[in-house]
């Protein structure tokens, strides 16, 4: 037998171990899935890709900010149930010995003390903002970092788009000093355009730090994972903002995410029901595109149907999605569950799938804040018509949940399974804001790039080729390290 004949017995045999691995997990993952708290452990230990919806705001748990109130020496004051810097007020210390006024804060903070009683989850979770923003101040960056990313990793993630602040505070205060009417664009941008180039002089200094902290968070080895986690930044804007402040906001996200290669997107927030949000709305959609069209045209992620008849008109629910991604160039939707309401579903849907504009499912705040869950959730009918989605947690501090309760929910409530899981995953990196080639042909995720056709075999190590390919691409690393890490994963199931 000569030895290229002997090479392909080798490379055969690999295959069909890496496919024994895959159907070994699958069967774990059927076992498990015989009660919650062993899904969970199956789940815990499976890579998961990428968490593209999560507000840093959102994020930390407020028992953490509780900390940092405390350490900070802040104060309590029950009526508004906030922290604040008023001596008058009671100690936030005191707040570990009296058990009335902790849970106080806690269930207000959070949505720990929602029990779908007569405040709706909608409003509850809103009005938690401002009560844990109160103690959240007290929480230094790399407090923050540590905890979101830290979290992140432990739920062994290979990466995060993260809405978090981009630009120092006196370097945003400076650009948003006296702004100009925006009735007239051009002028208005025009006025802009000098202020832009400091806020972006300014910003690029500040990610440089917050990059290295971030960098070595991500590798170290306290959270309990060996592989790295790469983050990016998206620059969120408010809904609820005046026109002027609207436009100005909007010019920053859009020119920083065409100009800064670490803040990859811009998105806008707020609740998408609110009077201003939907009045607005198109006057909002138009200056976007004004301002995309004339700098640089950047990807943009928005949220888009995060509605439903309880409080929503169904007149707003009926182009919101299609208005979002045509006038708004949306490249994502986020929640989007408002689909159903689109008119012209169809052909709404077959552009979405043609377009590859996908969907960033949120389920936990999804039920929590919407009440939709299960089978009035839209996740299937995305999946039905091809559509791409992934999962994110949005709001996990908020909502106590992380992406591995994220996953619990699209297997018990969505019916995914083993191989559905891994696509969702896949996704979450393909429809990343990481620029740089695919490791996939087609977006195919049975077609692997030439030197990576081997890439999914116990064993295998990069060629020069491959090793060319990889440092031109930071997309194509990610992926390549989530699809090592499903080796690896499946390897414990032989």
């Amino acid at each position: 037998m000569n030895s290229r004949a002997v090479a392909a017995i080798a490379l055969l045999s690999l295959t069909v171990c890496a496919q024994a691995d895959e159907r070994g997990a699958e069967r774990a993952f059927l076992k498990a899935k015989r009660t919650e708290p062993e899904l969970m452990a199956f789940l815990a230990k499976m890579p998961k890709g990428g968490d593209l919806h999560n507000h840093a705001g959102g994020a930390v748990y407020s028992d953490y900010a509780l900390d940092a109130a405390v350490k900070k020496g802040l104060f309590f004051d029950p009526v508004t149930v906030t922290f604040t810097d008023d001596a008058t007020k009671i100690p936030a210390a005191r707040l570990l010995q009296d058990d009335a006024l902790r849970y106080k804060w806690l269930n207000a903070a959070s949505m720990r003390g929602w029990m779908g009683g007569g405040q709706s989850g909608h409003d509850h979770f809103f009005g938690t903002f401002g009560i844990s923003g109160s103690g959240r101040r007290a929480i230094i960056e790399e407090d923050y970092l540590r905890e979101i990313i830290g979290r992140a990793k432990r739920q062994n993630l290979q990466y995060m788009e993260l809405m978090y602040g981009t630009s120092p505070g006196a370097a945003e205060s400076e650009y948003y000093r006296d702004l100009p009417s925006s009735a007239d664009m051009e002028k208005a941008l025009d006025t802009l355009r000098p202020r832009l180039q400091k806020l972006l002089a300014a910003t690029r200094p500040h990610l440089d730090a917050r990059e290295k902290l971030a960098s070595v968070i991500g590798q170290n080895s306290f959270t309990g994972a060996d592989e790295p986690l790469t983050v990016r930044w998206i620059y969120s804007i408010g809904r609820l903002s005046s026109d002027d402040e609207f436009f100005a906001q909007a010019a920053a996200g859009i020119f920083l995410a065409a100009n800064e290669p670490r803040v990859v997107a811009m998105n806008m927030v707020a609740p998408e029901d609110h009077p201003i949000a939907r009045t607005h709305f198109e006057t909002q959609m138009r200056m976007i595109d004004f301002l995309w069209r004339n700098l640089g045209k950047p990807n943009l992620t928005l949220h888009g149907g995060e509605l439903t008849p309880s409080i929503s008109p169904p007149e707003a629910m009926s182009d919101r999605i299609r208005k979002t991604i045509e006038i708004g160039h949306a490249r994502r939707i986020g929640h989007g569950v408002s689909i159903a309401w689109e008119e012209g579903l169809d052909e709404l849907l077959a552009k979405m799938k043609r377009e590859g504009i996908a969907v960033e499912i949120c389920l936990s705040s999804n039920a929590t804040i919407l009440g939709v869950s299960g089978d009035r959730h839209p996740f299937r009918l995305y999946r039905q018509a091809g559509v791409p989605v992934f999962l994110n947690t949005d709001d996990e501090g908020v909502s106590r949940s992380t992406m591995t309760l994220e996953w619990v929910r699209a297997v018990r409530e969505q019916g995914a399974d083993y191989k559905e899981l891994k696509e969702l995953a896949r996704n979450s990196i393909e429809y990343s804001f990481l620029p740089g080639r695919s490791l996939f042909e087609g977006r195919d995720y049975r077609r692997l790039a030439a030197p990576f056709r081997d890439a999914r075999n116990p064993g295998w190590t990069p060629n020069d080729e491959a090793k060319r390919l990889l440092v031109h691409s930071e997309k194509m690393r990610v992926q390549l390290r989530l699809e090592r890490a499903f080796v690896d994963f499946e390897a414990k199931f032989r």
